[in-house]
C-alpha cells in the first residue's frame, strides 16, 4: 500500500530554510523595493494603531537624530528618488514598527538570511544534528567496510583488556 504524502511536507516549489534567492535584487529594483518595504513596515504599523507620527517620533527617540513624518513620506514614495532610507535607522524602523521585511530584503540583497535571535539558535541545534546524523552514518559506513584482520584485532584487543 502506498504511504498517504504527509500534510505538513513542504511543497516541492516552496524554497528551503538555507536556499539562498534566485534573484538578488541590486541597483534601480533594490531602491524600488527598499520602497515598498519602508512603505509596508509603516502600513503594517499603521495596523498597529501607530501612524507615521508616532513612528517618525520613535525613530528620533531611538537614534538620537531627527525623523519627521514627512521624511518618512519621502523614504516611501516611489517619486522621491534622491531620499533614501538610513541605514543606521533601520533598527530604530523595526523597533517602532515591529515589522522585519526591510531587514529581511537588505539580507537578501548580500546573499544571507535574516533570523530573530531565537531561532539561530534552533538553527544551530538542527545544524549540530545534522551533522551528528552525519556522522553516526559514516561511523555505520566505516565499520560495514572494516576489513576482517581489523575486526581480529579488535577482538583480541578486547580479550587482553577483560572488556569482551
Amino acid at each position: 500500500m502506498a504511504r498517504r504524502p504527509s500534510p505538513h511536507a513542504p511543497s516541492p516549489n516552496q524554497p528551503g530554510f538555507f536556499d539562498r534567492p534566485d534573484t538578488i535584487l541590486e541597483g534601480a529594483a533594490l531602491s524600488i523595493a527598499i520602497r515598498e518595504a519602508v512603505s509596508d513596515a509603516l502600513a503594517f504599523a499603521k495596523a498597529q494603531g501607530h501612524d507615521r507620527f508616532v513612528v517618525a517620533s520613535d525613530i528620533s527617540r531611538l537614534t538620537g537624530r531627527d525623523m519627521t513624518k514627512n521624511m518618512l513620506d519621502r523614504y516611501a514614495a516611489p517619486s522621491a528618488d534622491d531620499w533614501r532610507f538610513p541605514l543606521e535607522a533601520l533598527p530604530a524602523l523595526v523597533k517602532a514598527t515591529g515589522d522585519t521585511r526591510l531587514v529581511t530584503l537588505i539580507a537578501d540583497a548580500c546573499g544571507f538570511k535574516a533570523l530573530p535571535g531565537e531561532a539561530t539558535a534552533v538553527a544551530e541545534l538542527v545544524t549540530l544534528e545534522l551533522q551528528q546524523r552525519a556522522l553516526r552514518d559514516r561511523i555505520s559506513a566505516a565499520k560495514k567496510n572494516l576489513p576482517q584482520q581489523a575486526l581480529d584485532w579488535a577482538e583480541r584487543e578486547a580479550e587482553a583488556r577483560g572488556q569482551q
